[in-house]
Formats: structure tokens, C-alpha cells, sequence
């Protein structure tokens, strides 16, 4: 049984520094953190890269969907500038960069945005024998099938948002689509949580996580309704209140 919840540094320390990048990994490594959280798509040359939105326009100088950019053009893209003049030159990292940084140091929550993705991520994973200390989540149920399906020793998490909380019954529902796709934890926005909630999950056995927890108040709240893991873009914070 845990006696606290696992700290996850979503998407890095991204509170702090560039989301998604080595930078804001390396320093969420600095910090006692339990997990650290990063989210997968594909270039349209096949290379699969951690960066969140569906297109680079948000974080990077460019323009344009992942998807329709090729590696030798996102890693030119200036990935830090958006957050701060300090952080200019960083870059948006490839998915085997950032495995090879953290390297079993914590555990990875690895986000799958894509479901077509999952058969290249599970080989990734097992090419850098990273099954072990990498847990994959997605919003997606069928890419949570497809992990399963090729690595069944993949410890997989379905991802829902506040919606899922709308009442009782969708939140029950949710559960159910969890455990049909091979899901042995959820991870849902803390909006759609209650202690009740949570009390369901784990009479079920399954591990709740959730996200995103950026306020010391709701910290306290998400740690006293039970929940086992905390995703945050300022771990130092989560990590001080549970000091």
C-alpha cells in the first residue's frame, strides 16, 4: 500500500522550463520525483518525437502538424524561446533522446497521442528494454489495446478528462472501457474525482492518477480523497506539500 502519492513531473519540469524538452527533464530529475511525464507523435518521416500539441506553433518558432513536418525540420525548430530568452536553442527532442536521459531513473509516464503509434513505441521500448520503468497512458482505448495486445506486461493507464466525473455512471463507465482495453490504472483530470470515486477504483484494484495539479490547496485535497499519483508542472511544489 502507498503511504503517499507519486509525484509525476508532467511534461518535464514544465512549470519552469520548456515542456517536453531535455532541459525540462533534466531538471525534473534534480527533484525526488517519482515519474516523470512525456507525450509521443510522429513526423512524417516516421520518427517519433516528444511534443505535445498537434502542431509546433505553440512551443517552437514554426508552423505546422507534426505530422506533415519531417525530422530534419522540427529538429531546426527553436523549442525553449516561447518560455523564456534563456532557454533559446532548445529543441524538441526525439522519443529515444529522452528514454536514453532518464534511463530507468524514475518511471516514464509515456502518453500516446496517436494511436497508430503504439506498434512503433512498444518497439522502441523494447529495443532500449524500457518496459520495465515506463508506463503508457492515452486518451485513446484502442491504443491501449494495441500496447497490450504486442507487450502484455505493459503496465498501461486510459486517460480521461473532467467528463468522465459528469456523474456516477459515466465515471463507472469509464472504469469499465479501462478494464475491456487492458488498462490496470486511470488517469483523469482531478475535476471528474471524488473519494468515492477513488474508493471504487481501488476495491477494483486499479491505480488512479491524476492531472494537471499546479495549486498547493488542491494538492492537499487530491492527497486526502487517496489518490496514488499527482501530476504536476511544478513537482517542487506537490513534493512540498507533502513534506
Amino acid at each position: 500500500m502507498r503511504t503517499r502519492p507519486m509525484v509525476i513531473a508532467h511534461r518535464g519540469f514544465s512549470g519552469r522550463y520548456p515542456e517536453n524538452t531535455l532541459k525540462a527533464f533534466e531538471e525534473a530529475l534534480k527533484l525526488p520525483v517519482d515519474a516523470v511525464e512525456l507525450d509521443v507523435r510522429r513526423t512524417k518521416d516516421g520518427v517519433l518525437v516528444v511534443i505535445h500539441d498537434e502542431t509546433v506553433d505553440r512551443t517552437t518558432n514554426g508552423k505546422g502538424k507534426v505530422r506533415e513536418l519531417t525530422w530534419s525540420e522540427i529538429q531546426k525548430l527553436d523549442a525553449g524561446s516561447w518560455k523564456g530568452t534563456e532557454f533559446a536553442g532548445e529543441r524538441i527532442p526525439k522519443l529515444e533522446e529522452a528514454l536514453q536521459l532518464i534511463n530507468g531513473r524514475v518511471v516514464v509516464f509515456l502518453e500516446i497521442k496517436e494511436p497508430d503509434t503504439a506498434p512503433q513505441v512498444v518497439d522502441m521500448l523494447r529495443q532500449l528494454d524500457a518496459l520495465s520503468w515506463v508506463k503508457i497512458g492515452s486518451f485513446h482505448p484502442q491504443a491501449i489495446s494495441s500496447v497490450r495486445k504486442l507487450a502484455p506486461e505493459a503496465s498501461c493507464s486510459l486517460i480521461g478528462s473532467a467528463k468522465v466525473g459528469a456523474s456516477d455512471e459515466t465515471f463507472a463507465d469509464f472504469v469499465k472501457e479501462a478494464l475491456r482495453c487492458g488498462a490496470n490504472s486511470i488517469t483523469v483530470n482531478y475535476a471528474g474525482l471524488t473519494p468515492e470515486r477513488i474508493r471504487y477504483c481501488h476495491q477494483r484494484c486499479i491505480f488512479v492518477g491524476t492531472w494537471t495539479v499546479n495549486d498547493a490547496d488542491l494538492a492537499k485535497q487530491m492527497i486526502a480523497m487517496g489518490v496514488d499519483a499527482i501530476a504536476s508542472d511544478y513537482p517542487d511544489l506537490v513534493l512540498s506539500v507533502l513534506k
